[in-house]
């Protein structure tokens, strides 16, 4: 299928794996030019020489912490203009709320709240200018239907979300949408580590 895309930038976040690589994959066989970021430069270049296997669009790596403004400011100077932004982050840990302290709270939101908005804040205007861009937020099942133990993710993605819908409804007629992803339970380090948590109960 011809999206109608090739040719454009893209900047996709945690894109070493899971849902963030895949998305990278997709958008590069679309003739889309990616880059990607994660922290860990390893797992980063093996997922880049993967993208590069399909063909299609050409593929840079940031290996970053895109939480940071460091790590955000490398991002933007690898991609600075990008058409296309994939906000994705690894969720917050599972637990009881009665733990978590305030610090605790403050890298929740940062990482799966704060950093989503910084990074549109810092691309919209462009898109909007272009008159075309795309931004997708990969939150979680959970913005609809909480999970007990995933406060953290819970409060910080819903927050992100609630203030999507706001700006949403002013970028769009600039052919800026914003749209979410909230994915179910699938296989990942992190899925396996919340259900050994819960098995461990």
């Amino acid at each position: 299928m011809d999206l109608g895309i090739a040719g454009k930038k893209a900047i996709v976040c945690a894109a070493s794996k899971g849902l963030g690589k895949g998305c990278a994959m997709s958008l590069a066989r679309e003739g889309v030019d990616v880059t990607i970021c994660a922290r860990t430069p390893e797992t980063l270049v093996t997922a880049a020489e993967e993208i590069r296997a399909l063909g299609g669009g050409s593929v840079q790596t940031v290996a970053c912490d895109i939480t940071t403004d460091a790590g955000r400011a490398a991002v933007l100077d690898a991609c600075p203009d990008p058409d296309i932004l994939v906000n994705n982050a690894g969720g917050p840990p599972p637990g009881d709320f009665r733990d978590w302290d305030r610090d605790t709270w403050i890298a929740a939101l940062d990482a799966n709240m704060l950093t989503g908005i910084f990074l549109i804040k810092a691309t919209v205007d462009a898109m909007m200018a272009r008159k075309f861009g795309r931004i997708v937020n990969i939150t979680s099942s959970a913005v609809k239907a909480p999970i007990d133990i995933l406060g953290l993710s819970n409060g910080a993605r819903a927050g992100l979300t609630g203030f999507v819908a706001g700006i949403a409804r002013k970028t769009v007629r600039h052919n800026v949408t914003i749209n979410g992803i909230l994915p179910g339970p699938f296989v990942t380090d992190r899925l396996v580590k919340n259900m050994q948590v819960q098995a461990d109960k």
